[in-house]
């Protein structure tokens, strides 16, 4: 039988326990082998830079993956050091893991964006979604989205937790203590970012 990967994509700044709940809840529900976390060396549909470096997002992703066997931090986007297109990430990452199903774990503001994304036939050919939206709300998915993508729709839990809303906190001197795994909050405060 082969092997079930997903990937979670993100800027990861900073990653928080919203992204591994989402990647626990999509291993279980989907029974997945593995989730690989990829940082985005340069998100294409972020206006904004990331706050913190590239170097610094992969250190936080690699402290929050570390516990749990079933997560890995992946570089495969910052081998290219350019703007991060999820169909080049899988594209390498089937490359790498030819046996292997993949599946793209989506959180509620990538679904929103998905019809965006670059490439999106050769990408939904080489994955499956996997969507997570938020209990309660009305699907996110764009009507200028192609009909004959699948997408798996995950049993989602009511969290709201934000990178946006953990910089915010830590900006205004507010805690985010409990929003982020122990040990990436204390290499926040270590490297004084989002200051």
């Amino acid at each position: 039988m082969s092997e079930r990967i997903g990937i979670i994509g993100g800027s990861f700044d900073p990653i928080h326990n919203g992204h591994l709940i989402i990647a626990l809840d999509a291993s279980e529900q989907f029974e997945l082998d593995k989730i690989l976390f990829v940082p985005a060396f340069q998100a294409p549909l972020k206006s904004k830079a990331p706050s913190s470096s590239p170097a610094q997002r992969m250190a936080m992703t690699q402290l929050a993956t570390a516990g749990e066997p079933r997560f890995e931090c992946s570089d495969v986007d910052f081998r290219s050091e350019s703007t991060s297109y999820s169909v080049r990430t899988a594209r390498t990452l089937g490359a790498e893991h030819p046996d292997a199903e993949l599946f793209w774990i989506l959180g509620a503001d990538q679904i929103a964006q998905l019809h965006h994304w670059r490439n999106i036939d050769e990408l939904a050919a080489l994955v499956s979604f996997i969507a997570f939206e938020r209990p309660g709300s009305e699907s996110l998915l764009h009507p200028e989205l192609p009909d004959h993508i699948r997408i798996l729709r995950g049993r989602s839990r009511p969290l709201e937790i934000s990178s946006t809303e953990i910089r915010e906190r830590l900006k205004s001197g507010r805690s985010a203590k409990y929003f982020l795994p122990e040990k990436v909050f204390d290499y926040i405060k270590a490297e004084n970012l989002y200051k």
